[in-house]
């Protein structure tokens, strides 16, 4: 509508495209007077603004969950390219799904009853579009909050890492500890079992020597004659006690 006082230009394609992402109908816009013309186009830009944030904050938060694992203080960790190609296509896809809702929301809720009060029926009206309007913040400032914080977040995980890792140590010192001290005291008992058995096994070999040497002496001038009753009784001596040690180290 133009007169000879107040003429309205003709509106470019990105005013256009705001009034879309605004949800305004761009025959009304033309017509409507220029405040409500840059009202709507502010609304778009928001829109349009939440949207794009929501692709990049999704963007971080994709790779934050799915991308490399390491530790805190581990910057040389580089994702591949199908998850770049993953991250991408993630942020435009979540981008769109914000952008949608958010223009949906815009477009489809009450416009008031025109007065400047703000009625309980209006505020009725306008609770869900706060919650969603809360929920959408939320979700798309938390990964980017993460982001921003990333290097104080990975300062404080170091933190925590080290002093984890230092507790373990100490546990596994104090385990180590009382392992060391059973398995001494189990080593010192063994070592004296091995002891007191060398020393019974030397008593068989020395009485298996002796033995040995009264035969030989027995049958020294006697080699003509064959075994004697001494010498065989000796040698039973000698078989009786080697048969005894063969049972003792077995």
């Amino acid at each position: 509508m133009e007169s000879s006082n107040y003429s309205l230009k003709k509106p470019n394609r990105i005013t256009e495209f705001l009034w879309w992402c605004a949800g305004a109908d761009p025959y009304f816009m033309r017509l409507a007077p220029m405040q409500d013309r840059v009202k709507y186009a502010g609304i778009g830009g928001i829109v349009l603004c939440t949207g794009l944030l929501a692709g990049v904050s999704g963007a971080f938060a994709f790779h934050t969950i799915f991308g490399p694992k390491g530790d805190a203080n581990d910057y040389s960790l580089t994702a591949s390219i199908g998850m770049q190609i993953a991250t991408m296509i993630f942020a435009v896809v979540w981008g769109l799904v914000i952008f949608n809702l958010d223009r949906f929301i815009i477009s489809s809720t009450g416009k008031g009853d025109g007065t400047d009060a703000i009625t309980w029926k209006e505020f009725g009206q306008a609770l869900p579009r706060i919650i969603i309007a809360l929920i959408l913040g939320f979700a798309i400032s938390s990964p980017l909050e993460i982001k921003i914080l990333e290097s104080e977040i990975n300062s404080e995980l170091s933190k925590f890492q080290a002093e984890y890792a230092e507790d373990l140590n100490k546990q596994t010192d104090l385990l180590f500890k009382q392992k060391r001290t059973g398995l001494e005291k189990d080593k010192a008992e063994l070592e004296g079992k091995l002891t007191s058995y060398e020393a019974e096994l030397k008593v068989y070999d020395d009485k298996i020597d002796e033995l040995v040497e009264k035969k030989r002496l027995e049958m020294q001038d006697k080699r003509a004659y064959g075994e004697g009753p001494v010498a065989k009784a000796l040698q039973k001596n000698i078989d009786d006690k080697m048969a005894e040690k063969e049972k003792f180290v077995a």
